[in-house]
């Protein structure tokens, strides 16, 4: 389960202001219990709190403090990294698989300075081939098990050995993000001045993330700052039940607390629209911005992830092989569908599907190396999203896929 669920690095960089009190390399800045942000709203940034296996006695609770790391580069550009970890919306996933020791979602921040300045990927500022290895970044954790949505603390009951369980969770997703944009604000405005590029980017739970909050960012910057924004290993492919779980206005995440009113149409339109609704909002109404999109093509956590969905009072299918293939099945087929009608029907979004099995990309040094769409380098790809000007010619920055070689693996 843990090696099936475990999520790959999905960061998430924004062009921070510079200022004296922030050293070279990773600083972290830790988030109060509460606080008011600028918009006047009441904020309660935390993880999840949620239950960690004690054996033979009752669980213990995760740590809930929230911080986020920043690393100054140039002030005038600027990348965000939503990191992933999972979801959680109801007894078996919050608190079942985490008494089990095998939590589908991540309950604390992990992270540390350390290993962030260590990280592969887009996060690498010394690698000469990343194209925002000059930006200041901002890497923002996920500890809360709602793809960083939620604004609510939901009780769940698990019936255990020991009788039934009540915990609380704190899906504070949306409060936590809240956080880091109220910071960012402070100190632009100390600055003086905006970012002229901006470059977004979430994987796994964190392209979710992403695409949620752009309208808050982008709130935040001047109309003339160019925006690009990567999802990675996000394809949105969900069930009726999961969707009525946590998506509605009485979903458990509480998503719709902070829901931007240009997104509501689209967060109202069922499980199977919801993704392409979602794109094509933010494609129509940021006409400035650049929209991209990767997986593979049988990315291993999702196809997971969507079993999961579709068996979620079930845990005994959950890695059942005939199941997952099934989802893989449906998967795959639903991913591509989503990907093709957001291209049909926008200018401003372009899709990469890579070969193989493996979930997110932008934090690993397989960035540099994915070629295996169409013999485009990933690489090029987001370097020509971030920077080319103009698209009509020669561009690698186009709707690309592995067909007909998807199933090779490295």
């Amino acid at each position: 389960m843990r090696k099936l669920f475990t999520l790959g690095l999905a960061l998430v960089l924004v062009s921070v202001i510079a200022t004296p009190a922030l050293a070279d390399g990773w600083k972290r800045i830790d988030a109060p219990a509460h606080f008011t942000d600028r918009n006047g709203i009441e904020r309660s940034p935390s993880c999840s709190g949620g239950p960690v296996p004690v054996p033979g006695a009752l669980p213990d609770q995760a740590n809930t403090d929230y911080a986020f790391f920043v690393r100054p580069g140039d002030p005038r550009r600027l990348a965000i990294f939503f990191d992933g970890g999972g979801a959680c919306w109801d007894k078996n996933t919050c608190l079942g698989t985490a008494l089990l020791g095998s939590s589908v979602y991540t309950q604390e921040i992990d992270e540390t300075v350390e290993a962030l300045n260590a990280s592969p990927g887009l996060a690498d500022a010394s690698n000469p081939g990343n194209p925002i290895g000059e930006y200041t970044q901002v890497y923002i954790p996920y500890c809360t098990g709602d793809l960083h949505t939620g604004s609510n603390d939901q009780g769940y009951t698990l019936e255990t050995d020991l009788g039934p369980l009540d915990w609380t969770i704190r899906h504070r997703g949306a409060d936590n993000v809240a956080f880091v944009l109220d910071w960012l604000a402070k100190h632009y405005g100390k600055l003086g001045y905006p970012p002229s590029k901006v470059f977004l980017s979430g994987a796994s739970a964190g392209g979710y993330g992403v695409t949620y909050h752009y309208p808050a960012i982008a709130r935040m910057l001047p109309w003339y700052t160019r925006t690009r924004v990567l999802v990675d290993a996000a394809n949105g492919v969900i069930t009726d039940d999961f969707y009525n779980r946590t998506l509605t206005p009485d979903g458990v995440w509480g998503v719709w607390e902070n829901l931007a009113p240009e997104l509501q149409s689209a967060f109202s339109s069922g499980a199977d629209q919801i993704t392409v609704e979602l794109f094509k909002s933010l494609a129509w109404n940021y006409p400035g911005a650049r929209f991209g999109q990767y997986t593979t093509a049988f990315d291993e956590v999702q196809i997971g992830f969507f079993n999961l969905a579709r068996n979620t009072d079930r845990p005994d299918l959950w890695e059942d092989p005939n199941e997952l293939a099934l989802s893989a099945f449906e998967w795959t087929i639903r991913a591509r569908t989503y990907m093709n009608l957001v291209a049909f029907q926008t200018w401003n979004y372009r899709y990469y599907i890579a070969a193989g099995g493996d979930h997110t990309v932008v934090g690993s040094d397989k960035f540099y190396t994915e070629d295996s769409a169409a013999g485009v380098p990933l690489v090029d790809w987001v370097d020509d999203m971030i920077n080319r000007r103009w698209l009509w010619w020669g561009s690698d920055w186009r709707n690309v896929s592995c067909t007909p070689d998807c199933l090779e693996l490295d």
